[in-house]
């Protein structure tokens, strides 16, 4: 999948400069910034109010990080969550829900910068940013995915919310938008159906 559109940086009507903290992550040198950074920028709501996630958004991520640490071998990988950056090139900086790394591929020590070596596997759930009026959130989507791809991830999962819909890009396969109850491979030996996983935790009915 490809897309066409290229994002303009959003700035606000009003031309005032935007903190740094607003900031989400970067592609291409155009600069995200976090959803509701408008109120923030109005005095409407502080930074801490539009950066935490939804109850359901955090149980997702929390049982999945379970799943996770479950199944996945320990010495084999590190599992980084609470926004683990991931430095593309200049310019493009990402900001993950879940980074599954292969831990014979990161360096040692680990630094106070960002990852620079692509994860195996990325897992997103939602859109944490203001989107632009010219993107759209599938464009979003699809170009954040492909950013990741193209740096060498080797899988990324996209979990919606809204929609209880999963989207798996997959290195050399088609990509797949399937169900909540359907079973998503993470890797070799390790899958989750989100959707009876939530149910067992009565997060969702």
């Amino acid at each position: 999948m490809s897309v066409s559109t290229r994002p303009k940086a959003q700035n606000p009507s009003s031309g005032r400069k935007i903190p740094p903290s607003l900031k989400y992550e970067e592609i291409d040198g155009v600069p995200y910034y976090y959803k509701g950074y408008r109120a923030v920028l109005s005095q409407k709501k502080t930074v801490e109010e539009i950066m935490g996630a939804s109850a359901l958004q955090s149980a997702i991520v929390s049982l999945l990080i379970h799943i996770l640490y479950k199944y996945l071998p320990f010495d084999d990988y590190l599992i980084a969550t609470n926004e683990p950056g991931l430095h593309l090139k200049t310019g493009s900086n990402l900001s993950n829900d879940i980074a599954i790394f292969a831990q014979n591929k990161l360096p040692v020590p680990l630094d106070e910068k960002y990852f620079s070596v692509p994860p195996e596997v990325v897992v997103e759930v939602d859109v944490k940013i203001e989107l632009p009026t010219d993107i759209s959130e599938t464009e979003y989507i699809y170009q954040k995915t492909e950013k990741m791809l193209a740096f060498g991830v080797q899988k990324v999962i996209w979990i919606l919310t809204k929609t209880q819909k999963t989207l798996i890009a997959e290195q050399g396969k088609r990509w797949v938008i399937t169900d909540w109850d359907d079973a998503v491979e993470v890797l070799s030996g390790c899958s989750f159906e989100l959707g009876p996983l939530l149910r067992s935790k009565k997060v969702i009915e």
